[in-house]
């Protein structure tokens, strides 16, 4: 299909301005200067029609995780959410949240399918949950929080997620659709989402999130949809009954509401509130953990915790993440290491197509493969 060219007329260019592609996306289909230049004259109405060969076509189509053939609709279709929409806003999930969504489903598939295969129990078999007061014992149990919280902030974290993987629960920690760098998860659309599955529920952490205590809420709070058999995609801005409990359930958890209480001292300002009760619990919660909670126990008001969350975020979105970073320990948290090291031991088992496991994994080479499995310790 490489030699053959296509043209994309004026009744098409809707359809691909709603697609949002990056001028990184661009440069990387069209290279050369010329090329980028028309096709993006052609988006801004500068021109009425452009010719494109086929396989930029499909590479186009694939930033987006779409079928090329959606190009040359007058109209995008509507594609239904992958998952339920706890947002408060319920606009439509970006491509790359739905592709990300799809490659959890396509892991927890197979994850649950290793796991009945091996004999594993269900999750929380036969085990009673009805109440609040029920979710946060049994969330206390599954992450040994006595423990976690004398941790600092970063070993807090690890200690949580290692402790959701050993009861075979996949925690993804990523930024990214399918280490795709071209397809980034934005903080503001999604801090996370849960997959509730019997054998193997599925927690995925958006690691665009700049602050550690913001993430391990965002855990906790994830957690409870687990354990209330919930499946949705939570961001910042919350407006459904689940996700107020949820919110409720994290929060008691990191910062118990009779003490949080006895702490708030009415006659000084949110900020200088949040200060001092971040202190008082040893910096276990992030500042807007605390405001949700003081929101919530009706401490302050909407419009004051509206004024504080805008600021608050618009400071971590600000934040440089560091680049780069290690691609294996990359890989593995954006995979969860139990999931991670299943894959490899039933591939290496012959249960498995290299093909299949790469796939599954989202890397590209068997270089890679064994690399993975040497540092998994799998062989």
């Amino acid at each position: 299909m490489k030699g053959i060219a296509m043209i994309l007329h004026s009744n098409h260019i809707a359809t691909i301005q709603k697609l949002a592609f990056s001028q990184d996306e661009i440069v990387k289909v069209f290279k050369s200067a010329k090329q980028i230049k028309q096709f993006n004259d052609f988006i801004s109405n500068s021109i009425d029609s452009i010719e494109v060969a086929t396989d930029k076509l499909i590479k186009l189509a694939n930033c987006k995780n779409i079928p090329f053939a959606y190009l040359f609709l007058p109209e995008f279709p509507k594609i239904e959410n992958a998952l339920p929409d706890f947002r408060a806003d319920s606009r439509d999930f970006s491509p790359n949240l739905q592709s990300c969504i799809g490659a959890s489903k396509k892991k927890q598939e197979w994850f649950r399918n290793y796991l009945i295969r091996n004999g594993y129990d269900k999750f929380l078999n036969g085990k009673e949950i009805k109440s609040n007061a029920d979710i946060i014992r049994e969330i206390k149990i599954l992450i040994d929080f006595d423990s976690a919280k004398k941790k600092s902030k970063g070993e807090r974290f690890i200690h949580i997620k290692q402790a959701l993987e050993s009861n075979n629960i996949i925690v993804q920690q990523s930024g990214m659709s399918q280490n795709q760098t071209q397809k980034p998860i934005s903080i503001t659309e999604c801090r996370g989402y849960a997959i509730y599955d019997e054998y193997a529920p599925l927690i995925f952490i958006n690691s665009n999130d700049s602050s550690i205590n913001g993430k391990i809420f965002t855990l906790l709070h994830e957690l409870a949809h687990i354990l209330l058999k919930h499946s949705g995609v939570s961001s910042y801005d919350f407006g459904a009954n689940e996700e107020y409990q949820c919110n409720e359930i994290a929060g008691e958890i990191l910062i118990p509401t009779n003490e949080f209480t006895k702490q708030w001292n009415k006659n000084i300002s949110l900020e200088n509130n949040i200060k001092n009760i971040s202190t008082y619990f040893n910096d276990t919660a992030s500042p807007l953990a605390i405001a949700t909670k003081a929101l919530l126990t009706k401490l302050t008001n909407n419009d004051e915790y509206q004024e504080f969350k805008e600021t608050f975020l618009a400071s971590i979105t600000k934040i440089k993440k560091k680049s780069g970073g290690d691609y294996y320990s990359n890989i593995t948290a954006a995979n969860s290491k139990n999931f991670a090291k299943s894959v490899i031991i039933d591939t290496l088992n012959g249960y498995e197509t290299y093909k299949d496991a790469m796939d599954l994994l989202d890397i590209k080479n068997i270089k890679s493969f064994n690399t993975l499995a040497e540092k998994l310790e799998v062989r």
